[in-house]
């Protein structure tokens, strides 16, 4: 068996980067919902015939996600052995203006798809394989941020899972989140312009780049973090000093 860092949200901004990054040394399976976005990635990669790509859409195949990763690895006779989830999510809204469909729309894809990848990569086949899990949560999860409750919401759930999982998957398996401030990516470009200035105010270093996260995963994906579980660090560029 092959073995792979599985990178979701591996289609733009900091998955993108992230895949070009470990694409040099590792195999990767490229985890999103635009298929064409993905091929062109991978294109980008360092041995892209490498790589494998796997289709799958977070935020409507919630009930699909298990059964759709285990056939793709056994078919690929892969296993996983690092995991780094950047798919993610959000809406700037006020709390009363929130829909059902919305909510539910932000969880899948920022936590409920994250749990269902974890259990498949639990089981028997992959269990041997996994070492260390890296989710990204939100510097919003612990500071708090107008407009930003279901998004902050569903980052605490992150929060909780990796002190829980830390402890109920160690020694062999570490897990640890990273809690990312105003990072340039697809996803903030969408805000709104004043939103973002006053981010930029707020920022004692201005805003930060996908690079300076993918460096934080890097870290703890190596050696030199091998003593590092269980933790949610904030790579915010001072932001959470307010």
């Amino acid at each position: 068996m092959e073995h792979y860092i599985l990178i979701t949200g591996a289609s733009s901004g900091m998955g993108a980067l992230c895949a070009k990054h470990f694409s040099i040394s590792h195999r990767l399976i490229l985890a999103s919902e635009n298929m064409e976005m993905l091929e062109s990635v991978c294109k980008e990669c360092a041995n892209s015939e490498k790589h494998i790509l796997w289709l799958c859409n977070f935020a409507t195949d919630r009930e699909y996600i298990a059964e759709s990763l285990t056939n793709f690895l056994k078919m690929h006779d892969a296993v996983v052995d690092k995991y780094v989830h950047f798919a993610g999510i959000t809406r700037l809204l006020p709390l009363k203006t929130f829909s059902i469909p919305n909510i539910d729309l932000i969880f899948n894809v920022n936590f409920f798809s994250i749990l269902e990848i974890i259990k498949v990569l639990l089981k028997k086949t992959n269990a041997k394989a996994l070492n260390n899990v890296v989710l990204i949560s939100a510097m919003v999860s612990e500071r708090g941020n107008i407009g930003n409750s279901i998004y902050a919401a569903s980052k605490g759930a992150i929060n909780s899972l990796v002190y829980t999982l830390a402890r109920e998957l160690a020694p062999e398996i570490r897990i640890n989140a990273l809690m990312p401030g105003a990072i340039d990516t697809p996803m903030s470009a969408n805000l709104d312009e004043a939103y973002k200035e006053e981010m930029r105010r707020d920022t004692p270093l201005g805003w930060g780049t996908p690079q300076d996260v993918v460096d934080y995963v890097d870290f703890l994906f190596s050696n030199k973090s091998k003593w590092i579980t269980g933790q949610t660090l904030f790579v915010d560029g001072g932001r959470s000093t307010k």
